[in-house]
């Protein structure tokens, strides 16, 4: 194993002062630490998948749809984090390279249902042995217990801050 890489702040540009002066506290540096790591992650699953000219985005989304068949494209834009906008263009490219097919969904009659055709499912197993890769990565530098503990902490601190975006968004009761 090769000795780990340290890690840069993106506030030391050996200019600045240290991170107790900036005032960057233990959850902004967090902060800091998870976007920079979704954005590695971005970057090493867009360069892994090039071969098929897909982006992790598209891959995500397909792998999705063959996980959980029927869904609406709102359901897809929802469980992918991304608009609906986006979510439709993603959804139209998969479906030009014949990945996709949308049909009538079986509890709406104004919704269309996606799945995964014969294609699309041939694609993700051969591109899921690339984007695994990613995975082994990490369980190799964090083991399973540091990346389950790091998993559920997100996954709370995540909610908890869904929950402070509803609560902004929600008007004042007259009550």
């Amino acid at each position: 194993m090769t000795d780990p890489l340290p890690y840069i702040s993106p506030l030391n540009d050996d200019r600045t002062p240290p991170r107790a002066a900036t005032g960057m506290d233990e959850a902004s540096s967090l902060i800091d630490a998870a976007f920079r790591l979704e954005r590695a992650v971005t970057r090493i699953g867009n360069s892994r998948l090039r071969p098929w000219n897909m982006t992790l985005s598209s891959y995500t989304a397909l792998r999705i749809i063959a996980d959980q068949p029927q869904l609406t494209l709102a359901q897809l834009a929802r469980r992918c984090y991304a608009r609906p906008q986006t979510m439709t263009r993603i959804v139209t490219q998969l479906e030009n390279r014949g990945f996709v097919a949308r049909g009538s969904h079986p509890e709406s009659e104004r919704a269309l249902s996606l799945k995964v055709t014969d294609a699309g499912q041939a694609a993700l197993t051969e591109m899921g042995a690339e984007v695994l890769k990613i995975s082994d990565t990490l369980n190799a530098t964090l083991g399973p217990d540091d990346i389950a503990a790091a998993d559920q902490h997100l996954r709370r601190a995540a909610l908890v801050v869904e929950n402070e975006l509803r609560e902004m968004k929600r008007p004042e009761s007259d009550g």
